[in-house]
This record gives C-alpha cells, structure tokens and sequence, in this order.
C-alpha cells in the first residue's frame, strides 16, 4: 500500500497542473474565501453499490463533478470477481488503472500485461482495451478518468446509494 501512497499523490498532482485542465477566473478567485466553495472539502464519495453495472462488478463513484467542482477528473474504485472477462472497448478519457490488490489482466491495441497490486495500467483515447480477472481471486482496482466523462456516461442511468457526508471536526 505504501506505492498508493507516493503513487497517487502524483497522478493526481500531475492531472492538477496540466493547463488544459483550468481556465483562469479572477472574480472566482477573489471572492473564494467568503463564497461558499463548488467542491467538497472531504467526501466518503458520490455514488456507492453502484447498480446496473454489467459483469457482477462492485463499483463506488467516489470523485466527479459534484463533489470535485469541475470536469477534470473522475475517480472510482471497483472490484471485479475472479474469472471476469470485459469485453473490448475504448475511452473518450485517459484512464489510469492502479491496482490495489488481487490480479487484474490489462489488454491494450492486442497487447496483453499481468499486473498486480501497487501496479499501474494506462488507457489513452481511441485505444481498445479489456480487462480480464483470472479465475484465482477478485481483483480491486482504483480508476482515474481525466478529463471527466467516462465515469458520467457509464453511471448515466445507474442506482446505487450516496455515502453519509464526512463530518467536519469540531474545534
């Protein structure tokens, strides 16, 4: 768990400097520290036991607009049963797939990696993946969609429930 640690600080320090990601706003800027922010401080995440995903997957929503205050990135994390096999499919967004425990197969344009826990698979647009979970034991993953969108179009019309809000610490 320690690369988790070094490794997603990074990703999403990188994702957060990148300057296609914000567009300047001076007046949003100057009113910042009496306006009421569009983002959440601290969040459990948006959308838990998300419904209607296909393949008997687990998925909580845990970062995306409404609780991050814009569209540059979205976040969730899944397990996928042991034996399941995702058919192939591509992204609109660059998804970054860190492995947090178990075996997760990542196939990109043919070419097939074994990863495991604290390992990192990449998906640009257009590529074709698929993601294959061998039979031995389910496989928990952290997904990384910058900018938004992937996340907002699979979860479109999905159920699940909302985490109970982080509490702020009395002081």
């Amino acid at each position: 768990m320690r690369t988790l640690h070094i490794l997603l600080p990074a990703l999403l320090g990188a994702l957060a400097t990148a300057p296609a990601c914000f567009a300047a706003d001076d007046d949003a800027h100057a009113t910042a520290s009496s306006a009421v922010p569009s983002y959440s401080y601290a969040t459990n995440g948006v959308l838990d036991n998300v419904q209607s995903v296909p393949g008997g997957s687990k998925w909580k929503l845990v970062l995306d607009k409404s609780n991050l205050g814009g569209n540059e990135l979205e976040v969730a994390e899944v397990t996928i049963p042991a034996g399941t096999t995702v058919p192939s499919h591509s992204h609109v967004s660059v998804e970054v797939i860190y492995v947090l425990s178990g075996i997760y197969d990542h196939e990109v344009n043919g070419k097939a990696y074994r990863l495991t826990a604290g390992m990192v698979g990449i998906v640009r647009p257009g590529d074709k993946v698929r993601h294959l979970v061998p039979k031995d034991a389910d496989a928990k993953l952290l997904i990384l969609w910058a900018p938004a969108g992937d996340a907002a179009r699979a979860f479109a019309k999905s159920k699940g429930t909302t985490p109970p809000p982080v509490p702020e610490l009395q002081k």
